[in-house]
């Protein structure tokens, strides 16, 4: 595919995830999907996943818990590409729900993603991210 298909097929990517869409994912995904994620994430996502479907499970999995469904957004700040190869710096945003009957701040995460595209399916993500500051919102603090 071309570039511009390759940063179409991301951004489609960044949609399905905003909704929720577990079966658009997945169709995004190729079978042997590769997702990195910086080891000092939150247990279990820290490290190297494999498979389309697990992949897409852990993805909404963690937004779904952490989240007030529904209120999750991607912005697409930046997207480069060259060749089957695209970066995206993305920021998240999301209304948390309240913690013991308190409020919670709202969620706002600067990510990075390296996505590498196999004919028309994505092969490989490499995500980058405060991690820190995520594990407050995944339950790591």
């Amino acid at each position: 595919m071309g570039v511009e298909q390759n940063k179409a097929k991301v951004k489609a990517f960044f949609d399905a995830l905003e909704r929720g869409d577990r079966d658009a994912l997945v169709a995004l995904f190729h079978p042997e999907l590769r997702w990195s994620v910086p080891k000092g994430a939150v247990a279990p996502y820290g490290g190297m996943h494999h498979g389309a479907a697990k992949i897409a499970d852990m993805m909404l999995g963690a937004t779904g818990t952490a989240f007030v469904p529904g209120s999750q957004r991607i912005a697409v700040r930046l997207m480069m590409a060259e060749g089957d190869v695209v970066i995206a710096e993305t920021k998240m945003t999301a209304k948390r729900p309240p913690r013991d009957g308190k409020p919670v701040p709202d969620y706002e995460n600067h990510y990075v993603f390296v996505v590498e595209l196999e004919g028309d399916r994505i092969v490989e993500i490499r995500e980058h991210v405060d991690t820190r500051y995520a594990a407050e919102a995944f339950g790591g603090a």
